[in-house]
């Protein structure tokens, strides 16, 4: 081989590699751009990410504070509720034993208005009875005849079941020997007083 082809072979090799060289540092340009874009792009996601990542740890930490709130709340609820029922337990007690009170007021009066009933019916007979001796003992007839019964009466609760007493008085039970006659002489416009100690009309 002479020189000459020696330096265009060693030429066209330097040319060659010289050309490989900046295709290859082309590539390697573009591909360092990219990397950069790339680079730039997830410095961006990067920062988008960061700022998110802030917001959801505000949000987190509000949560956080309402999620504290809430508690307490909940806490508070709780303890209004428990008093609410004792409350409701006292108020139901009370109201038992108001009825359990009522219900015993009611039974009383029920009773004491039929124990009125019954003092009412007893104070109108007597009242009748009374109008009745009224009207007997306002003549002397009727207390002659009043006095013979209540004398009846009496000899009838002793025993002595002897018709009319002949004349005579009965002391401590048992006839006397004195005879003795028993006159009535009426009072103008009133009745005569009688007493059942005597046994007498008072004048």
């Amino acid at each position: 081989m002479t020189k000459d082809k020696i330096k265009n072979l060693a030429l066209i090799l330097l040319l060659v590699v010289t050309v490989f060289s900046m295709v290859r540092y082309v590539s390697e340009l573009k591909a360092r751009f990219r990397l950069q874009d790339s680079l730039v792009q997830a410095q961006g996601k990067i920062s988008i990410l960061t700022q998110e990542k802030q917001n959801l740890l505000q949000e987190l930490e509000k949560e956080q504070e309402l999620n504290a709130q809430l508690a307490a709340k909940n806490t508070n609820l709780k303890v209004y509720l428990k008093a609410s029922m004792k409350k409701i337990k006292r108020l139901f007690r009370d109201s038992s034993k108001a009825q359990n009170e009522l219900e015993e007021a009611n039974a009383k009066l029920t009773v004491l208005k039929a124990e009125n009933r019954a003092l009412i019916g007893i104070h109108r007979r007597i009242f009748s009875e009374n109008e009745r001796f009224k009207l007997k003992l306002g003549s002397v007839a009727e207390l002659k005849k009043a006095i013979k019964e209540l004398k009846s009466k009496r000899r009838k609760a002793l025993g002595l079941e002897i018709e009319g007493n002949r004349g005579f008085l009965i002391k401590d039970g048992r006839l006397t020997s004195e005879k003795i006659i028993i006159e009535v002489t009426p009072a103008t416009g009133r009745p005569m007083p009688f007493s059942e100690e005597t046994g007498k009309l008072e004048e």
